[in-house]
């Protein structure tokens, strides 16, 4: 159904600053600076690809305002005069899009690593250690109160290199929400005890910014709604009266995300959760303040303008949705919803950052990041293309290569379009896979991708259509470990039991636990069977990135899945099958039902046949090696760049 959009497009103030629409990019970091904090071109076209797009809003990634606050390995810093020419190349081509811009103004405290400063031992307000990082050094009331200036003074420099205002980030467990919270901040000075005491430092970076830049210069802060986990120190009822006493501090506007003190969790709503999932926390701190709440959580363009409409909030805040399509603003407001590349909410862009030390990557766009090297350009001469195999990779190739202005036909095996996707979007909480196929089905139809499916390419086939230009994209099949009594009637394969096409008896055993395998025991368990898991390796989910395994290995806790871990398969039998257990024990398990989900195999038999009979070939996606969705459209899209 069309969305009318009669709130998202209309233009709100910020202070003295004037938007166009509703629409904010979250401040997200990507690890695109250089090691010592400065802006690169790399980030310039990353932003500027987002300005273009149609935000009304920029917000920069988090800045560190001091020496020893850094939390990740390229961050940007704003602590010193010689980062503001680099920050002002960023705001001109920013801005040149009609676009405001502002930046975060951050210290990470507890979850800063003395590797990212110098060897300096990270600070906060206590000295309590977040999970999985290093202990902090307290902070004395006289460091605290310079620790005001240092953001003050960064929001000097801001307004110097031309953002049209700052926010200041007190969310995701960073230092200043490490005051706000009654978990890390256990001090007796000033700034500890009561809660107007833990908001103390927040509310003084705020009247420093205005005391020093004016009134008129808008600021605002982001602020966790409430915290969750075992960490947990701030209630939603705290965070309320936070909002007003920052409101009467001379706050312009509130962005109210959510967060745990656990850095695995620290922030970014997963893919099981829907989408304005934090809204409820951004209406509740609505109520008791004037100025603009922003809301922020697996946010589209549909649910945005549905939470305007019902006044749960002021602004819309997307992050994961402008990485993965930066046009998103530009398409709704055109009435081409059905052309926005859909974020999965895997979490992949915030692993790469977070956990990996690696910058930023899109499972879905493999152009962030790469806005300059990655645009489409018109062919020069169009080239006849041929794409065997309409899985994600071969669907990738052929829409860039479409685009790019080449005659493109695409063939499939199968009668329909997705390859393992097909599979990867059926267990719970991967429904997002789904909207991805889709679009990319749907992008072959708008780009007039000629589609034969069912359709086998041998060399009878190449040498008759004559391609300038060849691209396998065969995929995979189901791998079949080498287990004594795997031809039994009681065995079958993940593929066949998630399209519907195996009879599986009421208790099962599932035999691999990385992500195929648990994701297929979640959809057995769904339907009422009673599921063990083995597995050889020592734990479940090992190749999952941590943030996505946390959540899928809690899941299946909760479902009462029973596993083994370092095992080795003895043999399968009629009853069940017998391991080795890690301690060297004999172990019967009984079962109805086996189920081999033990992942892939590379289907390179087509691309041995296939291969080297058109000069410019290309191998890419599963049928080259067994990956991930990210490496699949990657390929495609670099492929589809070279022809």
């Amino acid at each position: 159904m069309k969305t009318e959009f009669t709130h998202l497009f209309q233009p709100i103030q910020i202070g003295t600053l004037n938007l166009k629409n509703r629409i904010v990019m979250s401040g997200m970091c990507t690890n695109y600076g250089t090691a010592e904090g400065f802006v690169t071109e790399r980030m310039q076209d990353y932003y500027e690809a987002r300005a273009h797009g149609g935000v009304a809003l920029v917000t920069v990634e988090a800045a560190c305002v001091d020496d020893v606050g850094r939390g990740l390995i390229n961050q940007l810093n704003i602590n010193d005069d010689k980062f503001i020419p680099g920050l002002s190349e960023l705001v001109k081509k920013v801005k040149k899009h009609g676009a405001m811009i502002a930046i975060q103004l951050v210290q990470a405290g507890a979850g800063a690593k003395s590797t990212f400063n110098n060897g300096i031992q990270p600070v906060g307000p206590s000295a309590v250690q977040k999970t999985g990082r290093e202990i902090p050094r307290e902070l004395s009331t006289i460091e605290v109160e310079e620790m005001v200036q240092c953001f003050a003074n960064a929001a000097k420099r801001a307004r110097e290199a031309g953002f049209d205002g700052v926010e200041v980030h007190a969310a995701h467990g960073y230092l200043i929400s490490e005051f706000l919270s009654s978990y890390f901040n256990g001090r007796s000075d000033k700034y500890g005890g009561s809660l107007e005491n833990r908001a103390r430092f927040l509310i003084e970076i705020i009247t420093a910014i205005n005391d020093l830049l004016g009134k008129d210069y808008p600021v605002w802060f982001r602020i966790n709604g409430q915290e969750y986990g075992p960490q947990a120190g701030l209630t939603s009822d705290e965070v309320q009266q936070i909002a007003i006493m920052a409101q009467e501090a001379g706050a312009n506007a509130v962005d109210v995300s959510l967060s745990t003190g656990e850095t695995i969790l620290r922030a970014g709503p997963h893919t099981a959760q829907g989408r304005g999932v934090l809204v409820d926390l951004a209406a509740a701190v609505k109520k008791t303040v004037s100025i603009p709440v922003m809301s922020v959580g697996r946010m589209n363009a549909e649910t945005g303008e549905k939470v305007l409409q019902e006044g749960k909030a002021d602004l819309i805040v997307i992050g994961r949705g402008l990485i993965a399509d930066p046009e998103l603003p530009n398409k709704a407001a055109s009435d081409r919803i059905d052309e926005i590349r859909p974020c999965n909410a895997c979490l992949c862009c915030l692993e790469h950052v977070v956990f990996m030390d690696k910058p930023l990557q899109c499972v879905v766009n493999p152009a962030a990041g790469k806005e300059h090297e990655y645009s489409i350009a018109a062919a020069k001469t169009p080239k006849k293309v041929m794409v065997v195999g309409g899985g994600t990779a071969g669907m990738e190739a052929a829409r860039v290569a479409a685009l790019s202005g080449h005659h493109v036909t695409l063939y499939e095996k199968e009668k329909e379009l997705g390859g393992q996707l097909l599979l990867a979007y059926i267990p719970p909480n991967k429904q997002n896979l789904k909207l991805f196929v889709e679009y990319q089905q749907r992008q072959l139809t708008k780009q007039t991708v000629a589609v034969e499916l069912e359709t086998e390419v041998d060399h009878v086939l190449i040498e008759n259509e004559k391609p300038d230009a060849l691209i396998i994209a065969a995929g995979a099949n189901p791998l079949v470990p080498p287990i004594a009594g795997i031809q039994k009637k009681n065995v079958v394969l993940f593929s066949d039991v998630l399209r519907g096409n195996a009879e599986v008896g009421d208790k099962v055993v599932v035999i691999g636990g990385n992500q195929v395998g648990c994701e297929t025991a979640e959809f057995l368990v769904e339907m009422g069977k009673e599921v063990t898991i083995i597995e050889i390796l020592d734990e479940l989910a090992q190749s999952v990135y941590p943030m996505n395994k946390h959540y899928l290995l809690a899941r299946l806790y909760e479902q009462n899945i029973g596993f083994y871990a370092g095992v080795r398969e003895e043999e399968i039998t009629d009853t069940g099958i017998i391991i080795t257990t890690k301690e060297g024990e004999n172990k019967t398990i009984e079962a109805q039902t086996i189920v081999i989900a033990v992942g892939s195999r590379s289907n390179k038999a087509t691309a041995d046949v296939l291969n080297g009979k058109i000069e410019k070939t290309f191998v890419i996606g599963d049928c080259s090696a067994v990956r991930d969705i990210m490496s699949a459209v990657q390929e495609g899209y670099a492929a589809a760049l070279k022809i």
